[in-house]
């Protein structure tokens, strides 16, 4: 059952200790903090990472966090870029190996560097907070142990994501929010969310 709650660290951080101690699998723990555009995921992940790092035990390498965002291939690629971390970086970390996936370059618009996680020559995280668009998507919610849904009315998200972005892709806005309506109807990830914040 989902919860609705004003308070998004008091709602969310227990609930993810809560989990992490009672993981035993292989790979770490994955948090999922999924909502659409503009709805507050990477500051709500970055408080949560700030908060996770003074728990004993989770200081350092312990806490990682991946940004769906750097995976996306392009203002049409969502579901491409989702494909790709959790065939590339959450099903090998899910049997306790390093994942990979081609970061994408927004700017020169093509696949950049060779991303791996964690980064060479560090141990596994006991946690991974994935963020982003589609991090309860069908694709990947196999891998996700505790799914966050991040609600906000659309002309909150929309202003919050154009100034965010310098106001660079008001004509996009529509070709990115199809894309999410289909992750939507493909899996509902605000009705299977542990928890639902409204930002």
């Amino acid at each position: 059952m989902s919860v609705h709650h004003p308070a998004p660290l008091r709602a969310v951080t227990p609930l993810v200790l809560e989990a992490l101690d009672r993981h035993d699998e292989a790979g770490p723990l994955v948090v999922g903090i999924d909502g659409r555009s503009g709805a507050g995921k990477t500051a709500l992940a970055l408080d949560l990472v700030a908060r996770l790092h003074a728990e004993p035990g989770l200081s350092g390498d312990a806490v990682a966090v991946l940004a769906l965002e750097d995976a996306y291939r392009g203002w049409t690629g969502l579901a491409v870029g989702l494909g790709a971390v959790a065939s590339g970086v959450l099903e090998p970390l899910s049997h306790g190996e390093p994942g990979r996936v081609r970061r994408y370059d927004w700017h020169a618009d093509r696949l950049g560097a060779l991303v791996q996680v964690p980064p060479a020559g560090t141990p596994l995280p006991r946690l991974l907070v994935v963020e982003g668009c589609g991090a309860g998507s069908a694709i990947c919610a196999p891998f996700v142990h505790v799914l966050i849904w991040l609600e906000a009315p659309e002309p909150v998200r929309r202003e919050r994501a154009l100034a965010r972005d310098g106001g660079t892709w008001p004509h996009l806005w529509e070709v990115w929010a199809a894309q999410e309506r289909a992750l939507l109807e493909a899996r509902d990830a605000r009705g299977a969310a542990d928890v639902v914040v409204e930002t």
